[in-house]
C-alpha cells in the first residue's frame, strides 16, 4: 500500500502492551454486548424510506454510507483508505466500499475481512410503494458487519482485522471485485472472508442458525460449529442455485484463493418478498437476527483467538 506503517507499528507495541490478549469469551456474555436495541435501531436505519432504497441512483447510498462512517468513527473502527472510501465508478456514477480496521495494521500479517453488501435496488416504478427498501436484502446482513466490527473493536488480535460494506453488489458484485483487486495489488494478505447476506429471517432448520455458501468449498462450517454447535448448516438449494458465486465472497475467493464465503438464513422458503417492496423490517424476526449476530460474534472472537485455521478446499471450487 502506498502509505506508511510506522505510525501503525508504533501504535501495535503500545496496542501489545496496553491490552489483554488473555480474554475467556463466553457465548452469554458476548451476547449481551450487542444489544438488540442496537440491532433495531441500526436495521431501522438502514431500511428506512429516508435511504431511498440505498442506491447510488436515488442518492440514498451516499446517505447510508455516512451512516456507517459515523458508526465506525463511534467504535474506534479506522480508516482503511482515506475517509474509509475505496472508490469506483459504476454505470457512470460514483460509488465507494466503506472500508475499515480494527486495531494496528501491520502489512506482515494475516488479514481477516468481514463483510457484508450495503446497496440495494433503490426506486423502482411510480404507483404505489415505489421504494425498496432492503431490509433483509440487505440491511440485516450490515447490521451484523457493523455489530460484530464493533465488539471485535473492543479487544486485541494477533490478526489484521478488516471490516467492510460492499458496494453495487445489486449490479453484478461490483465493489467486491474492486476492493478484492485492489488488495491483492496492495499484497494484503488475506486469510478468509466472512460474509453476511439476508439474516433477517429464521432457517428453516431452526433458530439462531445459518447457512454457509460454498458449504463443501473449506472447513469454514466445521470450525465454527466446534465453536457453537449446530450454528451453520448445510443447505442444499445454496448448492443447486451455486449460491458461492451470487455473493460478495465470490471475488475474494477467485483472486485469493482464500476461503471466502457468505452467511445467509433466507432459504427459499421463509421469505416471500425478496427484492420486493415489502422487504421491511416489520416483515423480519429481529430477535432471531441479535441471537446469529451474537453467535456470529462469539465464535468468530474464539476463532480468532484460537487463530483456528480456516483452509480453502481448492478442488471443491474448481468442481463447481
Amino acid at each position: 500500500m502506498k502509505k506508511s506503517f510506522l505510525p501503525y507499528i508504533v501504535f501495535a507495541v503500545l496496542w501489545h502492551y496496553g491490552c489483554s490478549s488473555t480474554v475467556t469469551f463466553d457465548q452469554q456474555s458476548v451476547r449481551r454486548q450487542i444489544p438488540l436495541s442496537e440491532t433495531e435501531e441500526i436495521i431501522g436505519t438502514l431500511a428506512s424510506d429516508d435511504m431511498k432504497g440505498r442506491d447510488t441512483k436515488s442518492g440514498g447510498y451516499y446517505k447510508a454510507a455516512a451512516y456507517v462512517i459515523d458508526y465506525f468513527k463511534a467504535h474506534n473502527i479506522q480508516p482503511f483508505y482515506p475517509e474509509y472510501k475505496d472508490s469506483l465508478v459504476t454505470d457512470s456514477l460514483l460509488s465507494y466500499n466503506v472500508v475499515g480496521h480494527i486495531g494496528p495494521f501491520l502489512p506482515h500479517r494475516k488479514t481477516v475481512l468481514i463483510g457484508a453488501h450495503l446497496d440495494h435496488i433503490g426506486i423502482k416504478g411510480s404507483v404505489g410503494d415505489t421504494l425498496y427498501n432492503g431490509a433483509n436484502d440487505n440491511a440485516s446482513g450490515s447490521t451484523a458487519a457493523l455489530q460484530i466490527g464493533a465488539f471485535l473493536a473492543q479487544h486485541t488480535w494477533e490478526q489484521n482485522i478488516v471490516i467492510s460494506l460492499f458496494a453495487d453488489e445489486e449490479k453484478g458484485l461490483k465493489g467486491a471485485e474492486h476492493l478484492a483487486e485492489r488488495m491483492k495489488k496492495e499484497n494484503v494478505k488475506l486469510d478468509y472472508l466472512v460474509n453476511f447476506e439476508m439474516l433477517g429471517t429464521v432457517l428453516t432448520t431452526g433458530e439462531n442458525q445459518v447457512y454457509l455458501t460454498g458449504y463443501e468449498h473449506s472447513n469454514m462450517a466445521e470450525v465454527f460449529n466446534a465453536v457453537s454447535p449446530n450454528f451453520v448448516q448445510f443447505l442444499p438449494e445454496a448448492k443447486a442455485y451455486n449460491l458461492f458465486k451470487r455473493s460478495d465472497n465470490y471475488p475474494f475467493a477467485k483472486t485469493f484463493g482464500v476461503a471466502a464465503q457468505t452467511f445467509a438464513t433466507f432459504d427459499f422458503k421463509n421469505y416471500d418478498h425478496y427484492h420486493g417492496a415489502e422487504d421491511e423490517v416489520e416483515n423480519l424476526d429481529l430477535e432471531n437476527l441479535n441471537a446469529v449476530i451474537g453467535t456470529a460474534a462469539y465464535s468468530l472472537a474464539v476463532i480468532l483467538q484460537n487463530k483456528t485455521p480456516i483452509i480453502w478446499n481448492q478442488k471443491e471450487e474448481a468442481e463447481q
